[in-house]
Parts: structure tokens; C-alpha cells; sequence
């Protein structure tokens, strides 16, 4: 195992320290050699380790982002600490210290251990952050000391950096409030309103914050969560930026400032509201607590503020299979005017995870040691006043189970391949909890359900269990329904509205689409609505679709493309120049006209945004946690739900499901094979869109039709991506991959 480890004698390393013993118990540091001390307060403090050192836990590349070749699997620190006699008699004090660190990317367990004896471990976090260790009373040495970071044994691969590495000769509660920071969170009209602060020193880190969550505020390292605007907060004297924001809908102003010990430095920040959501309540349908899931780090009460302080209107609680009412505890922290709160159950299964609301708080629960989905959802549907099953994380691996694998899915076409019933009626495409390496992957998987037939509403969520490692309500869907008041959302109605899908997908921004006919201007649909298309019989003049697409985002987020998707398949594509005046938020507005005679038959539409990810402190998008490669590009995505077109008029919309099998029936039977003619089929697909024909190769595979049967009787190349698709269905079938 390859080790970084130095030692006071080694040259860039850590240099001799001096520990001075005052008194019985009162603890003095100096250096000597050519070490700085940095001052923090009145304590000095000793530098450890100055700079950031990559270690990496295995073999393999974790993220491109890093060298190829870790400095170390672990880090070993070595350093002197040598009596001295005392200057004065002082006061006996109880002989703690500190040790502070920078970390940044830690996803798995690592443990620092002084002396033998183990401190405490990273915080799982991928933000760069700087923590504080409880030294013991008895855990420093007079003379050689050795630090320790190590992972744990047989972990996932896991790229980290750490170092900055300090020793301090007082408490962390000590260290954490030399100064005060009093914080004030206000809208537009000056009215106090709940939100995130984040503060980061002079290199962006965040940092740690001398006041514990409580009495309407959740706290991890450099971020605060107000749920009534107003925050007083204990921190070390320093410099310091302070950002304050409010999720997606909100500006993020900061203000950077010095404080020294002793000092109270009081700011008030002004949030402007910037993403226009009139009618469009914001909803996390995937939320946890450690007080009920067992796992993350946020309690109860502490989520209150992160759903009121990211602008959260509809979250629906969905603790591993329980269900559970945050109405008492929000009644306790005073967010009730916020949100209106549904309860819900992450019905968590062997076979799959999904969401299921709305439940009462003492009803029966779903059996989630069902393994068959036909029988599990016919459970969950018949759980009282549940409407809504979510199928969540899709491509994720849990319980060696990946509802979407090939082995199980096949994406084009939305086929399962157990012959399992596909009853959810809404699918996550983001996650922001569990983001794809490809962020376009789950859309596609939910395009080839639509044309598969199935009436599935696209879910933008967070699944956050913690107060800032993933954000709640950082994805997020919006649902067209009455949003004035936030705290009396009539439920039924936004379920009715979401199960329609009237909704958005967001992840850092927000796209809108609209669509209406050349022949009734008048008549624009949105998500969720069909668009019968009626010609002018009247006029020589040719209908026309009339879509109007709308990108907007904060002044922090940084839309780059928009894209127009006609039955799953990319139709137009914008470039979006993000540049903005300082401060100002984006709006773009694209209008793209489509001639009805283009459409061969009926068919949906669904436009999706996608830009930078966001690396701000303030509001920053996750990596995968389950990657499918060690190159990735964060990405911020929005989509709409369908818009159904009615291309001949007749009030009904027939998916590209309904046509391949209608063309299939109607094709003539080869007398050879009592199959169907698959030249006569392929020459009915010719007049049809990639989707039917994808549908067609999929419900030919009932009947023993390979792929390449349909393609070498003209279909050609349009059926290159299916066949390949089967293919890898099949090879993981065979090899029951996962």
C-alpha cells in the first residue's frame, strides 16, 4: 500500500513542533523551524500539512478530473511535539485541541486517526469543506505524534483530495465563536423569508460554523438553512463571503466582509425572485429524514428549514417504507405558510423503489417484500387514498437489482423483458440525488414508454437525506396547478394536475412549451393537453403547428442548448447564449413552426433545456454516485411534459404503439411462414415515423422475428439502433448482468 508520509525533518513537509505544558492541564503551542503560526483568535494554531494531497482508496480512476496516479492510497503524518518550560503559571483548563482539515470529494469512509486513536471520519461530501476534529484530553504526545487518514477496506474506488491540515490548542467550540455573524434573508418587499446561507472563507472552501441546528435553523459545514430568515451564527474570526439564495426561482446575492475576534458583523441580503412560476407549484417528490429513514444526516426538524429555505410548495415525505406526517414538526418550526406537505412512502422493494402517495400517516403500508410487480402495484393502488407510484433511479443498482438493465429494459421501445406490468404512473428522469453519468439517459427511457403506450409523468426530484451534501428540492417538478397560497395547495387537485402531466422537469433551470394550430390561435396547449388538429377546409392555406419554447434561469445558472422532441426523436435544436448582463437572470423565448403535413400520424411533443453544471458553493450539482464512467460533465436539465397531438382530428390520440400493431394485423400473412409479409410491413413502416417502427421490430420479436429479418426486407437503417439494442439485451440476458 503506497503511503504519504512525512515527517518535521522532511524538506516541504511538516516542520518541528513544540508542545509547551503550562501549569497541570493548560496547553501552549509554539513552532520552531520554519513553520508559520497562523493566529486565530488568541490560540495559535500549527500547520500540519499545507497543500492538498490526491489519495486515492484503489486501483482504479475514479473521475477523469484527477491524475491518473494517486500521490498515495492513504496519508501518514508524522510531526514533533516537545516540552518546554512555561512562561507563567496559569490557570488549569481541561487539555483539549482541535484539528482542522480541508477535504473535497470524499465519497466513501474515511477515518483520521491521531495516535492510534481514531478522531472521527471525513463528512461524506463532495464539496470542498473544512472540518474540525476533537482532539482528547490525552491523545497528543510529548514528542513524535502520527496522523492518519486511511479508508476502510474494500471500498469503491474513491478519488479525494485533503490537507490544509492544522492543530489548534483549543476546542472547536472554542475556535468556532470568536466572532458573530448575524445574517438577515429578505424578499423584494423587505419581509424576512427562509433560505440558504452559505459562507465560504477567502479560497471558496466552505467552512465550519461555531452554532448547532435548532430553534428553526439546520447547519452543516458552510451552509445555514433559515426557516424564518434570520440567523445569529458563532464562527472563527476570519474573512469570510456570504451567499444567500432560495433554489431555482431566486437570485443569490453575497457580500464578502473580515471579522475579528470579539466583533458582531450583521448583513442583510435582498433576494429577487427571477424564475417566473405563477401557476406551477414547486414539488420534491423524493424527500428523507435520518429520524425515520435511518440513514443521511438530516432530522426532522431540520428538514423543515431546507424545504421552506430552497422554496419547496409540495414535498411529499417519502421515508423508506413508512409513512410519515411533517405537519406536527412544521407546525413546531413555523413553516406552515411554505408548504403544503403530502405524505407519502418510498415503498423499497427487492425488485425496484417507488414512491407512493398520498398515504395516511397510520394506515397500512405496502408490502415491500413483494417481489412480483403485478402484485406489488395492485398493493400499492390498493393502499388507501394512494394514486401516485413513482418508479424511482431507474438505471440505479440496488438489491442487485436494476429495474431498467438491459437485461430486464429495452429503452427504445419501453418493453420489459420479464413480461413484468409496467403500473407506475410517473418515473424519475432526474434525480439530483443519483444523477446519470449521461443525463439525457433516463429521457430516453421515458420517450420509448410513452410510445410504448404507457401514460407516464415525467418526475424531476431530489432524494436528498441530507441538509447540503444533495440538496432537497434541487430537482424538482413544477405541477400547473394554484400556487398563491403555498401552505393550502388543494392536493387532489395538483395530484390530478401532475397524474395528467401538467408538469416540468427542473434541475437548474426551466423550459415551457406551447403549442397551437395555424387554424385556432386561439386554442395553445400545454403539457399535459391534447391538440386536436383540425385542417382548414375553408383556405388553400396549409395548417401549421405553432410552438413557442421558453428557456429561464437565475443569473447563476448558464442554459446552452434547447432541443424539440417530436415522438422521442430530436426534431429542431437550438444553441442558447447564456451571456447575461451581471446579475441577470435568462430568459430566452424560440418559436418553431411545423407543417401538418409533416405528421403522418398522431404524435407528442416535449421540449428539454439542458446547460453548465453549477460548481457555485452556493448551490453546486452533484457527481453520479453510481457513474458509468470516470469522465463526467455535470449537466443542468429541464423537460416538459407531452403535449398530444391529434394529427386527423378525431378527439383520440393513438400512440406509435397503437400503430405498429394495427399495421402488423393488417399485413398480409406469408403462406411460407404463416408470418407476416415483411416486405409488405416494411413498405407500410416507409409512410410511419422511427418510433412505430421501432414499436413494430419490438412486437415482432413475440411472434420469433429477429430484427435483421425486418431490415433485410427494407427497412434498412432504420432499424440499426433496435437491433443493436437487442443484441445487448440478449448478451445480458444470457450472462444475467445487471
Amino acid at each position: 500500500m503506497k503511503t504519504v508520509n512525512t515527517k518535521a525533518t522532511k524538506l516541504g513537509a511538516v516542520c518541528m513542533r513544540t508542545l509547551s505544558i503550562v501549569a497541570s492541564f493548560t496547553i501552549a503551542w509554539s513552532i520552531t523551524g520554519q513553520c508559520e503560526v497562523a493566529m486565530a483568535g488568541d490560540h495559535s494554531v500549527i500547520a500540519v500539512e499545507p497543500k492538498l494531497i490526491h489519495l486515492r482508496n484503489g486501483e482504479s480512476q475514479e473521475w477523469a478530473s484527477f491524475p491518473k496516479q494517486a500521490e498515495a492510497e492513504q496519508l501518514v503524518l508524522t510531526f514533533d511535539a516537545k516540552p518546554q518550560e512555561p512562561q507563567e503559571p496559569q490557570e488549569p483548563q481541561e487539555p483539549l485541541g482541535t484539528l482542522t482539515l480541508t477535504q473535497s470529494d470524499v465519497k466513501e469512509s474515511w477515518t483520521v486517526t491521531l495516535n492510534s486513536k481514531p478522531l472521527g471520519q471525513l463528512v461524506r461530501d463532495e464539496n470542498e469543506l473544512e472540518t474540525d476534529f476533537l482532539i482528547p484530553s490525552g491523545t497528543l504526545k510529548q514528542g513524535t505524534n502520527q496522523l492518519s487518514i486511511t479508508c476502510r477496506n474494500n471500498s469503491p474506488s474513491d478519488d479525494i483530495r485533503v490537507g490544509r491540515i492544522v492543530v489548534h490548542a483549543s476546542a472547536p467550540s472554542t475556535i468556532r465563536s470568536e466572532a458573530k455573524l448575524q445574517i438577515e434573508i429578505l424578499n423584494q418587499d423587505h419581509i424576512p423569508v427562509p433560505g440558504r446561507i452559505t459562507v465560504t472563507n477567502g479560497r471558496g472552501t466552505l467552512v465550519p460554523i461555531g452554532t448547532k441546528s435548532g430553534n428553526g435553523l439546520a447547519i452543516r459545514e458552510g451552509v445555514i438553512y433559515t426557516a424564518n430568515g434570520r440567523a445569529d451564527l458563532a464562527v472563527a474570526s476570519g474573512e469570510y463571503k456570504i451567499t444567500v439564495g432560495r433554489g431555482l426561482e431566486y437570485s443569490a446575492p453575497s457580500t464578502s466582509l473580515r471579522i475579528s475576534a470579539g466583533e458582531t458583523a450583521k448583513r442583510t441580503l435582498i433576494l429577487e425572485k427571477q424564475v417566473a412560476t405563477d401557476n406551477w407549484i414547486a414539488c420534491d417528490t423524493h424527500v428523507h429524514t435520518v429520524t425515520h429513514s435511518g440513514h443521511g444526516d438530516c432530522t426532522i426538524e431540520e428538514r423543515m428549514a431546507t424545504l421552506a429555505g430552497e422554496g419547496i410548495e409540495f414535498p411529499i415525505a417519502t421515508d423508506h417504507n413508512q409513512q410519515i406526517d411533517y405537519r406536527p414538526m412544521a407546525e413546531t418550526v413555523g413553516v406552515t405558510p411554505y408548504f403544503t406537505s403530502v405524505i407519502g412512502n418510498e415503498v423499497t422493494t427487492k425488485r425496484g423503489h417507488f414512491n407512493a402517495f398520498p398515504a395516511l400517516a397510520n394506515g397500512h403500508t405496502p408490502n415491500h417484500n413483494e417481489l412480483e410487480w403485478g402484485k406489488l402495484f395492485d398493493n400499492i393502488y390498493s393502499t388507501p387514498n394512494i394514486r401516485v407510484a413513482i418508479l424511482n433511479h431507474a438505471r440505479d443498482l440496488h438489491s442487485n437489482f436494476r429495474p431498467f438493465s438491459p437485461r430486464h429494459h429495452l429503452s427504445l421501445t419501453g418493453d420489459n423483458l420479464d413480461d413484468w406490468q409496467q403500473n407506475f404512473n410517473a418515473m424519475e428522469l432526474i434525480n439530483s440525488g443519483a444523477v446519470q453519468t449521461d443525463p439525457m439517459e433516463l429521457f430516453r427511457d421515458w420517450c420509448g414508454l410513452i410510445n410504448h403506450g404507457l401514460r407516464v409523468t415525467p418526475v424531476g426530484c431530489s432524494d436528498s437525506h441530507d441538509v447540503s451534501r444533495y440538496i432537497v428540492g434541487q430537482g424538482r417538478t413544477y405541477i400547473q396547478a394554484d400556487d398563491h397560497n403555498p401552505g393550502l395547495i388543494d392536493t387532489e387537485a395538483a395530484l390530478d394536475s401532475f397524474l395528467n402531466g401538467r408538469v416540468i422537469v427542473s434541475y437548474g433551470l426551466l423550459v415551457q412549451l406551447q403549442v397551437s394550430s395555424s387554424t385556432e390561435l386561439a386554442n395553445s396547449q400545454g403539457p399535459g393537453d391534447t391538440l386536436s388538429i383540425r385542417q382548414n377546409t375553408d383556405s388553400t392555406e396549409q395548417t401549421t403547428l405553432i410552438i413557442t419554447a421558453k428557456v429561464l434561469a437565475p443569473h447563476w445558472s448558464r442554459p446552452r442548448k434547447l432541443q424539440l422532441f417530436l415522438n422521442g426523436t430530436p426534431k429542431f435544436s437550438v444553441d442558447l447564449n447564456p451571456k447575461t448582463k451581471t446579475r441577470q437572470p435568462f430568459a430566452s423565448t424560440i418559436q418553431w413552426n411545423i407543417p401538418t403535413e409533416e405528421l403522418p400520424h398522431d404524435a407528442w411533443l416535449t421540449a428539454v433545456a439542458t446547460g453548465d453544471g453549477i460548481n457555485s458553493p452556493h448551490w453546486p450539482t452533484a457527481k453520479p454516485y453510481q457513474p458509468d464512467s470516470a469522465i463526467f460533465e455535470s449537466k443542468t436539465f429541464s423537460c416538459t411534459g407531452p403535449i398530444w397531438l391529434d394529427a386527423n382530428g378525431d378527439g383520440e390520440y393513438r400512440s406509435a404503439r397503437d400503430y405498429a400493431k394495427a399495421l402488423i394485423s393488417q399485413t398480409p400473412v406469408d403462406q411460407k411462414t404463416g408470418k407476416p409479409d415483411l416486405e409488405a410491413l416494411a413498405k407500410s413502416l416507409n409512410t410511419h415515423d422511427q418510433a412505430v417502427v421501432n414499436q413494430a421490430l419490438a412486437l415482432l420479436l413475440k411472434s420469433e422475428i429477429e430484427p435483421s429479418q425486418v431490415i433485410s426486407a427494407g427497412v434498412g437503417k432504420r432499424g440499426r439502433e433496435f437491433e443493436r439494442q437487442w443484441r445487448q439485451a440478449r448478451q445480458a440476458r444470457i450472462e444475467q448482468q445487471e
